[in-house]
């Protein structure tokens, strides 16, 4: 039987080296590594038998499993063990499209570009060794790996304050990180586990009390929250989203936010079960305020990227809100609703990237209506913003409609009386806040996005990237300005003509606009 999940991980690490190596060829290297990437996850759902179910000692069985001793002293047995379930084999498939859609979209990035493909490729390499470990020690250092590139995509290809994001990000994550590690080999040596494997884990920790299955569950909780992320966590998120290139965008909510829910969900609700009772009302308080506060701050945005960003915080916490039900059907609903806001976020944060690199800027009232002169990139945000919606017939829409009714009907007695109107009392409330919220979020993006009247931009805007503007270019815009101002005031413009006409071809395309300028103004 062929290793199938070590030839993917030599895969990733040898298209990574090789990406960072290849210099200006880089994003071909990338590309192909993608495709090879992509063809073995298809093989890898070709060959999968279904869950395996649990073996002759009540453990939970893994398919495609493979474990090599790796450390073995006296006190402590790490092994390599991999393996996968229906659970991490969904976030596979994600993490492969969205590695494609990063390459892709990425294709004309010129800023040291085998270092920018290279680190994209690693993120991913990361990501995939964090849903097939099955070691505590395995786990943690694919989990680091997925931190150090992400913080260089910030904090290199980032904006003005990218320094800033980055070093919060890296800050919040790695302090979480570290108690997270806290939390795990607790876990592991209070059990008395015989290893670091989870099947061996598994077995051991049914027998500890529930006063330590809590004070665990709690320090995995926070470990994997703070990536979730969850209120009040939640703050290195905005910062990281908006100074981090768009691919850095598209795997920061489509990838590395799902690690947090699927950590959670691997290392402390299934090994966990008495301290994840203890803790639902938690778990269910934290899942609600991060669904209102998320939404709630979407509303005051007027940055495009980080109105997406906090509307990733509302989706997480209905995430949270299936997690917490503690049932079958919750944990399904969770991986559908991850899986979902992957590709519906990036898809959101592509289009947000392209605005910004067609209009100049991402500010939402300053693009004005973008229908008429970018109507396939409307088209985009539509469907995305539709889908983040969960509008029926759209991805969302399952994972949603499985998660809210389910999280009312099951815990109504856990929720404070909240009177938001008729037919929305009591345990209603969650339910009828994250669809009102998500409906204004949707209706912001089209009212104000893509249907407001224009706001005096020029009509000439085309649905391509913009030229980059030289020294001359600017020049020739304060000579225009100039020109306008004394129009205005009773005087002529006709004075700048030849200045416009020595700087061809860019002269004419600005006389032309300094006239519709000039139009525009009189009426």
């Amino acid at each position: 039987m062929i290793p199938l999940l070590s030839v993917i991980v030599a895969t990733l690490a040898a298209g990574t080296v090789l990406t960072f190596l290849a210099g200006s060829r880089a994003r071909w290297v990338a590309l192909a590594t993608t495709i090879v990437f992509l063809a073995e996850v298809a093989a890898l759902f070709a060959a999968f038998p279904g869950w395996p179910g649990y073996n002759s000692a009540l453990v939970p069985g893994f398919a495609d499993g493979e474990s090599y001793s790796w450390i073995s002293i006296a006190w402590m047995h790490v092994n390599y063990t991999v393996g996968v379930d229906g659970i991490s084999l969904v976030l596979i498939l994600l993490t492969a499209v969205l590695q494609l859609a990063t390459v892709v979209y990425s294709w004309e990035e010129q800023k040291r570009p085998a270092a920018y493909f290279g680190l994209v490729l690693l993120t991913c390499f990361g990501c995939f060794g964090v849903f097939i470990a099955l070691d505590v020690l395995l786990f943690f250092l694919f989990w680091e790996a997925v931190l150090i590139p992400m913080f260089f995509l910030i904090g290199y290809w980032g904006g003005p304050q990218r320094r800033y994001a980055a070093l919060k990000f890296f800050v919040y994550t790695h302090v979480a990180s570290i108690v997270m590690l806290v939390g795990m080999l607790a876990l592991v040596f209070y059990s008395g586990a015989a290893s670091f494997d989870f099947s061996a884990i598994y077995a051991s920790a049914r027998g500890l009390s529930s006063v330590l299955q809590s004070f665990m569950f709690l320090a995995l909780f926070f470990g994997f929250g703070v990536k979730f992320p969850i209120v009040p966590f939640h703050t290195w998120l905005p910062d990281a989203h908006v100074e981090a290139p768009t691919g850095g965008s598209v795997l920061l909510a489509g990838l590395l936010l799902k690690l947090g829910a699927y950590g959670l969900i691997r290392w402390a609700v299934e090994l966990l079960p008495s301290g994840l009772h203890t803790m639902q009302p938690v778990l269910y308080v934290v899942a609600f305020v991060s669904i209102i506060w998320g939404s709630v701050l979407s509303l005051s945005q007027r940055d495009m990227k980080r109105l997406v960003a906090y509307s990733s915080i509302n989706h997480m916490g209905i995430v949270l809100l299936a997690i917490a039900l503690d049932s079958s059907l919750g944990l399904l609903a969770a991986v559908l609703l991850m899986f979902a806001h992957g590709i519906v976020s990036a898809l959101l944060f592509m289009a947000s990237g392209s605005v910004h690199h067609t209009f100049g800027t991402r500010d939402i009232p300053a693009v004005g209506g973008i229908t008429p002169t970018t109507p396939t990139l409307s088209t985009l945000i539509m469907v995305g913003s539709l889908a983040s919606l969960g509008l029926p017939a759209l991805i969302s829409f399952p994972a949603e409609f499985t998660a809210l009714p389910h999280g009312n009907r099951q815990y109504t007695e856990d929720l404070v009386a909240v009177d938001l109107g008729a037919g929305m009392v009591d345990g209603q409330a969650p339910v009828g806040v994250a669809v009102v919220r998500d409906a204004q979020v949707c209706a912001v993006l089209h009212d104000r996005a893509l249907q407001h009247p224009e706001m005096g931009r020029p009509i000439a805007v085309v649905d391509v990237e913009p030229v980059g503007l030289g020294p001359d270019d600017v020049d020739l815009g304060a000579r225009c300005a100039e020109g306008l101002r004394r129009h205005l005031r009773g005087g002529t413009v006709r004075g700048i003509d030849d200045d416009l006409e020595s700087l061809e071809p860019v002269g004419k395309a600005a006389k032309q606009m300094r006239d519709i300028a000039g139009a525009a103004v009189l009426q």
